[in-house]
């Protein structure tokens, strides 16, 4: 154990104990709100938004809405058909739909875990515990990712710093994010790289 390890254990225990005070119906809503909230439903489309968009209703449907303007001779019907405007229709109303049962969801299970009786409480701050330091390790191991991703001089110095870790060198060594990617694609939940670019376009403006 070197130094790093050390100093990982103890901000996973701050967590933990950050985790029981706040709770697992208020820890909930904080991850999923705001910021957290929007990167969740964007992740959501870009999961499954190809594999919803390859269904026979929802292929029917947008070539439907395409056929208003495609093979129309004007400006603004050659610029939609460009810009493949029902796959932008479709990736906005699926990110709304996402933010909707996101903001409902969470309500349900906030009051749910909230409920005013001992059992629960116990069951809310242990759960609270487990959701923080869940949520440590996963902005952990993509950060961890991100390095390894990056390369070149920065992962060999932080690959140095590691040498003789046996706790957060073995999660960057071993990080189950680098293997998210083809996980989605063995499964058959490809991501539509096109559809998500499209998203981002929209929503970035």
């Amino acid at each position: 154990m070197v130094t790093a390890d050390w100093i990982s254990l103890a901000v996973i225990a701050a967590f933990a104990l950050l985790g029981v005070l706040i709770g697992f119906g208020k820890g909930l809503r904080f991850f999923t709100k705001g910021v957290f909230g929007i990167i969740i439903s964007i992740f959501l489309c870009f999961c499954f938004g190809g594999m919803i968009m390859s269904l026979g209703f929802v292929q029917d449907l947008m070539a439907k809405i395409a056929s208003l303007w495609v093979g129309k001779e004007n400006f603004w019907c050659e610029l939609l058909a460009k810009i493949k405007a029902e796959t932008v229709i479709f990736y906005i109303i699926l990110f709304v739909i996402a933010q909707i049962l996101r903001i409902i969801i969470t309500k349900f299970i906030q009051k749910f875990f909230e409920m005013d009786n001992k059992p629960m409480k116990i069951i809310n701050k242990v759960l609270g515990a487990l959701l923080f330091v869940a949520m440590l390790f996963l902005i952990g191991l993509f950060v961890l990712y991100v390095i390894s991703w990056v390369g070149g001089s920065t992962a060999a110095k932080f690959e140095s710093y590691l040498s003789g870790s046996k706790f957060l060198g073995a999660l960057y060594r071993n990080n189950p994010v680098a293997g998210l990617w083809d996980y989605f694609k063995s499964t058959g939940g490809e991501p539509e790289e096109e559809g998500l670019a499209i998203l981002n376009m929209v929503l970035n403006g």
